[in-house]
């Protein structure tokens, strides 16, 4: 794993994103984007609150971002965030051409916590074809870790389906 000085202050900033997404009722999952060494944009899970299940963090923070700024290719961005993109996140970090992703705690490991099926990999996923992405993973898990410890992902999402009856 290629880290620098400023990853871990970076996931850091996704993780705590991640625990305020917990603490309004969404999953906890918060990405940050990085350009140039500056934050230009953050973004929380916010599927429950706006009914929509592709709200994840990374996605949000992708389509905001490039919308506002005119963009449609990310080269030379890095995203963090506090767990590996899921399948949905990683085909649009790849289509945005992000350069790098830094992420906490692994699929596997949410997997593991949450009975949930294994899923691809981040790596697997933005790295078909020509154009490669760097991956980097396992950055502060224990802090990463903390953010799912006792979040039950089927209840959260049982709780969502009883809401909209």
């Amino acid at each position: 794993m290629l880290v620098n000085t400023q990853d871990e202050l970076f996931i850091r900033q996704a993780i705590t994103l991640a625990n305020q997404a917990r603490q309004a009722g969404e999953r906890p999952f918060g990405a940050i984007l990085v350009i140039n060494g500056m934050v230009v944009a953050e973004a929380q899970d916010q599927c429950r609150i706006l009914n929509d299940p592709t709200a994840h963090a990374e996605i949000r923070l992708i389509s905001s971002y490039c919308q506002k700024n005119g963009l449609f290719d990310l080269t030379g961005a890095t995203l963090y965030t506090c767990a590996e993109p899921c399948v949905m996140c990683s085909g649009a970090i790849k289509w945005a051409s992000i350069s790098r992703v830094v992420f906490s705690v692994s699929q596997a490991m949410l997997q593991n916590g949450s009975g949930g099926r294994l899923k691809p990999t981040c790596y697997e996923i933005v790295n078909t074809g020509r154009r490669h992405i760097d991956v980097d993973g396992l950055l502060l898990v224990d802090e990463g870790l903390a953010c799912y410890k006792g979040f039950d992902f089927a209840l959260h999402r049982q709780e969502i389906l009883k809401s909209q009856r």
